[in-house]
């Protein structure tokens, strides 16, 4: 990639970014949310990866490192990039429940504390509903589009479906298996907490 055509990336990213921190789409979510979640890595990726949403799993920095070992290792990639479906991890929380009705104001200090109970925010995280991912969806297509990788890794059932819908693909995600669209390669798999060797042994054999 050129010097050019990488600034014009990085600038597109930041464009979205910007759209995505100031997105009120779901308002009720980002209430409890300080900040949306955003993609890292290669901006010159040959492998994309895309989990549901900012959970656990990926806020452990050590275990992100172990996934991305184990695509390189696995399937040979160098260059990696990863990503969500939905970038604001809703949560349960019956204080907030209490007075949904009576406040539209962000509920997280910069401390990260809940301003109702002034302690650390005791949501507890829960998939997001269709609502969220479809809110959500556009942003990731337009991120896969700019940052252009060869090939894209969809971690849990959830976001294969939604994804290779976006693509045209209606039938039920056949996992480890790869579907073609215009140059991308894309691989529906497990989640990122169960995805292991032996699905990097089946993807390879099918690509």
């Amino acid at each position: 990639m050129s010097k050019r055509d990488r600034e014009q990336v990085i600038r597109r990213i930041i464009d979205m970014e910007d759209r995505i921190s100031n997105c009120q789409r779901c308002g009720t979510v980002i209430r409890c949310i300080r900040k949306p979640s955003l993609g890292k890595g290669d901006l010159e990726p040959e492998l994309l990866m895309v989990l549901e949403s900012d959970n656990q799993y990926s806020r452990d920095i050590n275990r992100m490192i172990e996934l991305r070992n184990l695509i390189k290792t696995g399937l040979g990639f160098e260059k990696i990039y990863h990503t969500y479906l939905v970038r604001c991890q809703p949560k349960a929380c019956p204080l907030y429940n209490s007075i949904n009705c009576y406040t539209h104001r962000k509920l997280l200090d910069k401390e990260y504390r809940c301003v109702l109970s002034q302690k650390a925010c005791e949501g507890i995280p829960i998939h997001p509903n269709n609502e969220s991912i479809i809110a959500c969806l556009s942003f990731l297509m337009e991120e896969i589009s700019i940052l252009n990788p060869k090939y894209l890794v969809l971690f849990g059932e959830r976001v294969a479906e939604y994804v290779l819908r976006a693509y045209g693909f209606f039938e039920k995600p056949d996992l480890n298996h790869c579907y073609r669209f215009n140059g991308l390669t894309v691989i529906p798999s497990v989640d990122e907490g169960s995805f292991s060797l032996l699905e990097c042994q089946q993807i390879k054999r099918n690509l």
